[in-house]
């Protein structure tokens, strides 16, 4: 944009007035991908900070038809101004303030905004510190709003000057730098601002001494020469020099206009007397130099002009792509990476959660996660798809079955695409996540797991062999398993290998209209001690299994089943509600201070429980052993199974006997009957005379198996 001065050779008529031709900024899409990253982990909702930028000019491949922009990128937002630093580059400062609604930035005076944020130049002018860092004269602001959601980004840049500048004209046309000097002292002065630190590019002075020699020296050593009488006998003439992106523009750039400010406060007679030279720095070798001769409108009062251009209001807004005055807008999201788009998505929603509502909670600990699910049905399906909610990284499903016909309305990551070709529900259920979150970590096994009173004959040997190794090896890898599988029996052995590895595992069962969630107690077997029955919140040591409420160990349920019998008959709701309690317990046990040995809360203490209970009360609140819930009444009760000494799936005799025997241990499970209620002590508490009692109350504790249905979704 040309401002009507034009060259001696063009045989146009030149204005003598100086005008400014006006800069102009853009924003790499690596600015914006950096920002939003930062928004997210670092600003959150703050809109009030200032964030520091570093804006660069670009000393390569300049096109001298256009003007240089000032350029923003992912390395703008270094605190460190020498990691952007380079030779083939100049540097400039800059702030932002980024607005969270677009209301809010539409509604900020611009005005208000650039005399607030940029008169810091004046200010640095004014006592002097400007003298050590002279390339703050080029400070650029920029306003903007980042839509994370639809990666729009509204943004408009001010380069801060004062609007009355004293009357300046040219007392002789502009001429090139290959006028001014010789061809030596040309090739002098393109080498030796080649060699000048990138922020010293933007301003500095020539010196021509007496004795020929021509010396680049910062702005202080060329005010010094100036206002020192000595010094100034020694220079036999002196130039201010500026970067000027404006290669195209026969006037004077905006950068100008600071340095014009600077010498009108640090030398103010020499400003209002005599002919100023500047050399305008152009090109990518500053051989495209252009030399201004300006002197000021004479006035009667240094001071009051002086004092006038630093209460002057500040100007400077960019001009947009239809050349008025108002914010850029830059669409970026045809460009991301879709799955980096979702990536930051799934992050926005749940760092929302953590700015606004909890400060303190640990997002990295439940991405990190690697859960297991056992299970692929209609609960694998639900809680897959809570456990992406929360942001989870890593999810491996187990199961052996087919996607059939009957499962795609209720089991939610199933199409009819899966049903027609009868694929495993474990690679379905796998492709399912990775189409909603390409860059997630899904795997899916095809896997029959050993289950008691399923008789293992020899042809089975083998696969059962390879089928322990491997769900040994998925438990060994997770940190989580959740138990979501079609019967009672298949849970057996998940629960002893959660047990004997010490991991994490959650429990959901559904009834027709009733479910039970629950989390495993933790196990001390190099130091074993009895259950606190008495404890009114129980310790995580202390609770118990899914089998601890178990008078028989688990034998086959699917023998002599009826149809309605073999698969759950459930409300459609249910397996949503339960797998999202199931998840959410296991999120609250992991931001409870004790996490897996968090104290359970029980239904008929909860009223009770102070906030400042820490024993209790966890960051997302307390964490329950069991929940049962039915729909018939909308009930939930919150309840504790304590831990049975005698369990057939976590009691210390069966684990120690399937750390010592393994394989062979997991096949007299399946093939010999009551054998884990000889190897517990089960068998014993069976014989004893008060037998009825017990199981009266053991069975007032647990309604899981009231429906006479299976307890879990095929």
């Amino acid at each position: 944009m040309c401002f009507g001065i034009s060259n001696t050779h063009s045989g146009l008529k030149m204005s003598k007035f100086v005008k400014f031709t006006k800069l102009r900024t853009t924003t790499d899409c690596t600015f914006w991908a950096k920002f939003a990253e930062l928004k997210i982990d670092k600003f959150k909702l703050d809109d009030k900070t200032v964030i520091n930028l570093w804006g660069t000019y670009s000393l390569q491949s300049l096109n001298e038809s256009n003007n240089n922009p000032l350029v923003l990128d992912f390395s703008s937002f270094n605190e460190d101004m020498e990691t952007v630093n380079n030779s083939s580059s100049v540097v400039c400062c800059g702030h932002m303030i980024n607005k969270n609604t677009y209301e809010a930035f539409r509604q900020t005076n611009p005005e208000n905004f650039i005399n607030s944020m940029g008169r810091e130049i004046m200010t640095s002018i004014q006592d002097g510190s400007i003298l050590k860092n002279p390339w703050k004269l080029s400070l650029f602001l920029v306003l903007a709003y980042s839509d994370l959601k639809k990666y729009k980004f509204y943004y408009w840049v001010a380069h801060p000057t004062p609007l009355q500048l004293p009357e300046m004209y040219h007392q002789e046309p502009p001429i090139s730098i290959n006028e001014e000097f010789t061809v030596d002292r040309v090739e002098e002065l393109c080498k030796g601002f080649l060699k000048l630190d990138s922020k010293m590019k933007n301003y500095f002075t020539v010196l021509i001494l007496k004795n020929g020699k021509m010396t680049i020296a910062d702005l202080a050593v060329g005010v010094g020469t100036i206002n020192d009488e000595k010094q100034s006998e020694e220079c036999n003439e002196i130039y201010f020099a500026f970067y000027d992106p404006c290669v195209s523009s026969e006037a004077p750039g905006w950068p100008l206009r600071n340095l014009l400010c600077f010498l009108c406060w640090h030398c103010p007679t020499y400003y209002f007397s005599k002919v100023i030279k500047f050399i305008s720095i152009r090109g990518n070798k500053a051989q495209k130099s252009i030399v201004f001769k300006l002197k000021t409108k004479e006035c009667q009062d240094h001071k009051i002009k002086r004092d006038a251009l630093f209460h002057s209001p500040l100007v400077g807004w960019e001009s947009n792509a239809k050349d008025k005055l108002g914010p850029i807008i830059v669409d970026l999201s045809d460009t991301m990476d879709p799955a980096k788009m979702s990536d930051r998505a799934i992050n926005l929603n749940l760092k929302l959660m953590k700015w606004r509502l909890v400060p303190n909670l640990d997002l990295e600990k439940i991405s990190n996660l690697r859960c297991l699910l056992l299970g692929a049905g209609t609960l694998g399906c639900s809680v897959a798809r809570v456990l992406l909610g929360w942001g989870v990284n890593s999810i491996t499903f187990v199961d052996n079955s087919n996607v059939s016909h009957s499962n795609t309305v209720r089991q939610s990551l199933y199409s009819h695409e899966d049903a027609v070709k009868n694929k495993y529900k474990a690679y379905a259920a796998r492709d399912a996540l990775l189409n909603i979150r390409p860059s997630i970590n899904a795997e899916g096994v095809v896997l029959h797991i050993p289950m008691p009173g399923h008789v293992v004959g020899q042809s089975m040997l083998e696969s059962t062999k390879q089928a322990l190794e491997k769900l040994e090896e998925l438990v060994e890898k997770c940190d989580v398993v959740f138990l979501l599988l079609d019967s009672r029996e298949a849970r057996w052995l998940p629960t002893v290998l959660s047990t004997a590895k010490n991991k994490i595992a959650i429990n959901a069962a559904l009834g027709f209209d009733s479910y039970t969630v629950q989390r495993h107690g933790t196990r001390n077997f190099t130091n074993p001690t009895s259950p606190d029955l008495e404890a009114r919140n129980p310790r995580g040591m202390d609770l118990g299994c899914y089998f601890c409420n178990d008078v028989t160990q688990p034998g086959n349920s699917q023998s002599d089943r009826t149809l309605d019998q073999q698969c759950t008959v459930s409300r459609p709701g249910l397996s949503q509600i339960a797998a999202g309690l199931a998840v959410e317990l296991l999120v609250g046990l992991l931001q409870h201070p004790e996490e897996i040995e968090a104290r359970a809360l029980v239904g008929n203490n909860r009223d009770n429980i102070s906030t400042s209970d820490t024993e209790i009360v966890g960051l997302l609140g307390c964490v329950p052993h069991t929940i049962r819930g039915s729909l018939s009444n909308y009930d939930t009760q919150l309840t504790i199974t304590h831990r049975f000494t005698s369990c057939t799936a976590c009691s210390a005799p069966v684990i120690a006997e399937y750390k010592n025997r393994g394989l062979s241990f997991i096949l007299d499970a399946c093939n010999i009957p009551n054998y884990l209620e000889k190897l517990s002590g089960l068998e014993e508490i069976l014989k004893r005379p008060d037998l009825d009692e017990l199981c009266y109350t053991l069975d007032s504790m647990s309604d899981d198996e009231e429906s006479g249905q299976k307890n879990t979704i095929p």
